[in-house]
């Protein structure tokens, strides 16, 4: 906590230093186009993944440019097989300390001539100017607009997706007028299903910390039980999930198992980032909640049916776009916000599930 009050200090008087004039906050005095561009990228990978269109609006202004994102671990793993963008691990997560102590290092040896925060914090802020970052763009938030180069006003009322191109645009002289679409690299061939001739549905429900997002495990087992009792072909059902998902993934199976169901697994915890993308991609259906594979399937361009219930953000900001996503409400009829999510039944699940099937024609390899 010390060590937080310190540093948060030092970039309140570093801020002080970097007061800038009017002129500057509206880029009039900035020199392009840019060699060297560097972008702070959200925690979460479907955040990240929600960045996939500002990053096409920068490739296309800047297409000669290197482009350098800051991103953790897990999120990397997306990323790490598009040769368009450089990666810097973030380390903070692990050891804070020393994961500033690196990034700052990491950031100077690049000599970034622009830089854009994709985060509201005032640390990342300070971290981008101590390393010598140029021509900084975000959001006026926690008091750093002193630090910003551009300081933008944030509407909560935009989609992240918008949010995340609103901002990349202002770096780009607002010169972009359509969002392109949410996109991954994936390969359908290195799918841990791949080579499996069967209707291949998925499921995500997170875990039970997730309180509000979490569809129960009974729940779960009955929409799989349904399915598998109405669909007129061979169909095979996996739960997806981190590691952190296991447990209640393998509740799901026991429950299907104990009905007869023995046609499902448990990928939760077993697959790679990279892998889990290639196989939600080699999906015939996707079933989840709030979560970062609902956002993997829409770059993937894999049906999906959202489940939506209370969660950090209204579902309205966070939504996929895009025809493939079905989303099925909650009717708000319980009063407990972790129960609202219970209005969704098994039935309407699975008879949303059955009509997608029906009239989804098949995906070609990718």
């Amino acid at each position: 906590m010390l060590l937080a009050a310190n540093f948060y200090a030092l970039a309140s008087k570093f801020a002080g230093n970097f007061a800038l004039t009017s002129e500057e906050s509206d880029m009039t005095n900035i020199i392009k186009p840019f060699k060297n561009i560097v972008v702070f990228m959200p925690r979460f990978l479907g955040d990240c993944i929600n960045c996939t269109p500002a990053l096409k609006l920068l490739e296309a202004s800047y297409p000669n440019t290197k482009i350098t994102l800051v991103i953790r671990t897990i999120p990397a793993q997306a990323f790490d097989r598009n040769e368009n963008f450089q990666l810097i691990i973030d380390e903070r997560p692990k050891n804070k300390v020393q994961g500033i102590i690196s990034l700052i290092k990491s950031l100077k040896n690049e000599s970034f001539d622009a830089g854009i925060l994709m985060t509201n914090t005032l640390i990342d802020a300070a971290l981008a100017r101590i390393s010598g970052v140029k021509n900084l763009v975000g959001y006026e938030k926690e008091f750093r607009k002193p630090l910003l180069t551009k300081a933008l006003h944030l509407d909560i009322r935009r989609h992240y997706i918008n949010r995340y191109a609103y901002i990349t645009n202002a770096l780009c002289g607002n010169s972009h007028k359509m969002l392109p679409e949410v996109e991954l690299f994936f390969d359908k061939t290195q799918s841990v299903l791949a080579g499996i001739n069967k209707t291949k549905i998925g499921f995500c429900i997170v875990n039970k910390d997730k309180l509000s997002r979490h569809y129960p495990v009974i729940h779960s087992a009955e929409v799989i039980h349904l399915l598998n009792q109405q669909l007129q072909k061979p169909t095979s059902f996996y739960m997806l999930g981190a590691p952190e998902e296991a447990v209640e993934a393998e509740q799901v199976v026991s429950l299907c198992q104990e009905k007869g169901t023995v046609n499902i697994h448990s990928l939760a915890g077993k697959t790679t980032i990279a892998q889990l993308i290639d196989t939600i991609a080699d999906l015939d259906l996707l079933i989840t909640v709030d979560s970062g594979p609902l956002h993997v399937a829409a770059a993937t361009k894999t049906t999906t049916i959202a489940l939506q219930s209370k969660g950090t953000s209204p579902f309205s900001n966070v939504c996929p776009k895009g025809k493939q996503v079905t989303v099925i409400n909650n009717a708000g009829n319980y009063i407990n916000d972790d129960d609202q999510i219970l209005d969704i039944s098994p039935e309407l699940i699975a008879k949303t599930a059955l009509e997608l099937l029906e009239n989804t024609p098949p995906l070609s390899a990718t």
